[in-house]
């Protein structure tokens, strides 16, 4: 089996760039869109070994079947998390706890995804959001932006289920229509019934119980128009978290959020035709529920302080960030401080200018 994507030119090791999209070699500077190109070493040592019997050549215009590559799984033993990644990527710490407590071993278990989205953001512009995002906090430690803590941003694909929902509204009221004839107000009654199919696509909910769900919700959304069948060629220099969470275990925030928006398309045709309204009858329904396995591109940091863990995500396709700042206590006290001494100068100001009245 092949152990990682070599370039065609020279042989070396590619990894992808988030910011172009394409697979970079580090020795002769060639690019490769991910696309079109699945040069494993097999197909090298094929192209250096071309089989001298014409009848075992492929005929021509038929592909050559493609593997991926030798891929590896570190568990950490402090937090138990699992990341995949090309086995040419070494992983130093764990992304969830920062724990050093990492085992590597070759991945033999299947890892196969159905969908992914690559990263559009690298490194570099993860770090710039992080740094900008920490020193809004009013409250930030001193030193918590340190290259330290910048340089465990890890680029995480997420374990995401995509749920395609279905509903039906099926709902019966009352609504009024409030006029104004001079200064009488005139209403006018009317029943309604609101029938109507409903359809979500692709709503994401992380199977990974170690990562916030707010915190995955407050980055969203993704642009799924880019959501591709999954593609080892864009795991090298990334990580892959695998889910602890089946599709099973998601159906009740799945089934929330179907009626969340079953709810709000209801309220948002009523408050368009009526100023006031009753439902008197509600029998919306979730009709079907189906769930496919995706990779979503998040740069994800975690950071102890004070011995609590606080996290940062920046959605790696769109830019959007969230997170937690921890608070300095050192620097609350400062202020309150700073703010009893600029009230002692102004007490004492006030009362200067008191006596000099009081003595003439």
């Amino acid at each position: 089996m092949a152990d990682t994507i070599k370039c065609p030119n020279c042989g070396s090791n590619l990894t992808l760039n988030a910011d172009t999209g394409l697979l970079e070699c580090p020795n002769c500077g060639s690019t490769f869109d991910p696309q079109k190109l699945a040069v494993t070493v097999e197909e090298l040592e094929a192209k250096q070994a071309e089989p001298t019997d014409p009848a075992q050549a492929p005929a021509q215009g038929e592909e050559q079947p493609q593997e991926a590559p030798e891929q590896t799984e570190f568990v950490c033993n402090a937090c138990g998390a699992k990341l995949i990644t090309d086995a040419h990527t070494a992983a130093t710490f764990c992304a969830f706890c920062g724990s050093p407590a990492l085992v590597g071993k070759r991945l033999t278990e299947q890892f196969q995804p159905q969908y992914m989205i690559p990263f559009k953001y690298s490194r570099r512009a993860a770090e710039e959001a992080f740094i900008k995002w920490a020193g809004k906090g009013k409250w930030t430690p001193f030193g918590f932006v340190s290259k330290k803590n910048v340089q465990k941003m890890t680029g995480l694909y997420v374990p995401f289920w995509l749920f395609n929902i279905n509903a039906t509204i099926d709902a019966k009221g009352t609504g009024d229509k409030i006029h104004y004839r001079g200064n009488d107000e005139i209403i006018e009654s009317f029943n309604f019934v609101r029938n109507a199919q409903l359809s979500w696509s692709n709503v994401p909910l992380d199977g990974e119980t170690r990562i916030d769900d707010a915190l995955m919700e407050a980055i969203e959304p993704f642009d799924f128009r880019a959501l591709m069948p999954y593609d080892y060629r864009y795991l090298p220099g990334f990580y892959a978290d695998r889910y602890d969470q089946s599709p099973q275990d998601l159906s009740g925030r799945a089934t929330k959020r179907g009626i969340d928006g079953i709810n709000q398309a209801l309220e948002k045709s009523l408050k368009g035709t009526y100023d006031k309204y009753k439902i008197k009858e509600n029998l919306s329904r979730i009709d079907s529920m189906e769930a496919n396995y995706a990779l979503l591109p998040v740069w994800f940091l975690s950071y102890k302080y004070r011995n609590k863990y606080y996290y940062f995500a920046m959605n790696g396709q769109t830019g959007e960030v969230a997170g937690q700042v921890p608070v300095s206590p050192v620097k609350k006290m400062m202020f309150f401080f700073i703010v009893l001494g600029i009230l002692a100068v102004i007490t004492r100001f006030v009362l200067g200018l008191i006596m000099r009245g009081f003595w003439g």
